[in-house]
């Protein structure tokens, strides 16, 4: 089994590097709370990252190549979101890791398609512009959406993983089996819950009339779920 790369080595003052000498280490590193992992991050420690790359490199890599077809362009996009969760460390808020780490590779791998899509087609989609809203109105939504964001924020932390990952970041329950190392029956109950718990907190808000109010989601079908 390959030995990790120490990252005080692999020259961390340019962030690709970091990269293509971490890639080479072991994949199968000790688990480290994502928690605590970000919060690293978030402070500047090269050795936190290096940690979420040897944990998580081969599951994002398998991850990107069932979104694009593709090993080569799926280990370009895991390359730029590791990137991207260091060079925007100091925007992070509190959370999962690999949450965020999932998230960041789901733009990433969507730019890519939707550049594939648009060389195809030799033109650009413009995407409708939606409908104006007033004041009120946008008072209301900001208000339910700070209210959602805190009730998904107090979910017990397992259940704020799954609950991100699938309704946040749109991975089937499959794929995040397979990232968390769950059985796919065992997200389904996590979901089952964080839901319970959601609606329990958020109850005055559904029961107002509103549309379900959560975090802005990519589209996803639902097909794919267990």
């Amino acid at each position: 089994m390959a030995v990790a790369a120490d990252p005080r080595s692999c020259g961390i003052g340019r962030t690709r590097s970091l990269v293509r000498c971490v890639q080479a280490g072991d994949e199968h590193g000790p688990p480290r709370d994502p928690i605590d992992t970000l919060s690293g991050i978030r402070s500047g420690s090269e050795e936190a990252l290096a940690a979420l790359l040897t944990q998580e490199w081969a599951r994002l890599v398998r991850f990107l190549a069932g979104r694009l077809g593709s090993p080569e362009e799926a280990q370009d996009a895991a390359q730029e979101a590791f990137i991207r969760v260091w060079e925007h460390r100091e925007r992070w808020t509190d959370g999962s890791a690999r949450a965020l780490l999932y998230r960041i590779a789901t733009n990433v791998a969507g730019d890519a398609l939707r550049k594939r899509r648009t060389r195809r087609a030799h033109d650009v989609e413009v995407e409708p512009r939606s409908s104006p809203t007033t004041p009120s109105e946008e008072m209301e939504g900001g208000e339910a959406r700070r209210r959602v964001a805190a009730a998904v924020a107090a979910l017990a932390p397992k259940r704020r993983e799954v609950f991100e990952l699938v309704r946040m970041y749109g991975l089937s329950y499959a794929e995040v089996a397979d990232v968390l190392d769950l059985q796919p029956q065992t997200v389904a109950n996590h979901m089952t819950l964080a839901l319970r718990d959601l609606r329990g907190e958020l109850h005055d808000l559904l029961e107002s009339g509103r549309p379900n109010p959560r975090p802005e989601e990519p589209g996803r079908s639902e097909g794919g779920h267990a």
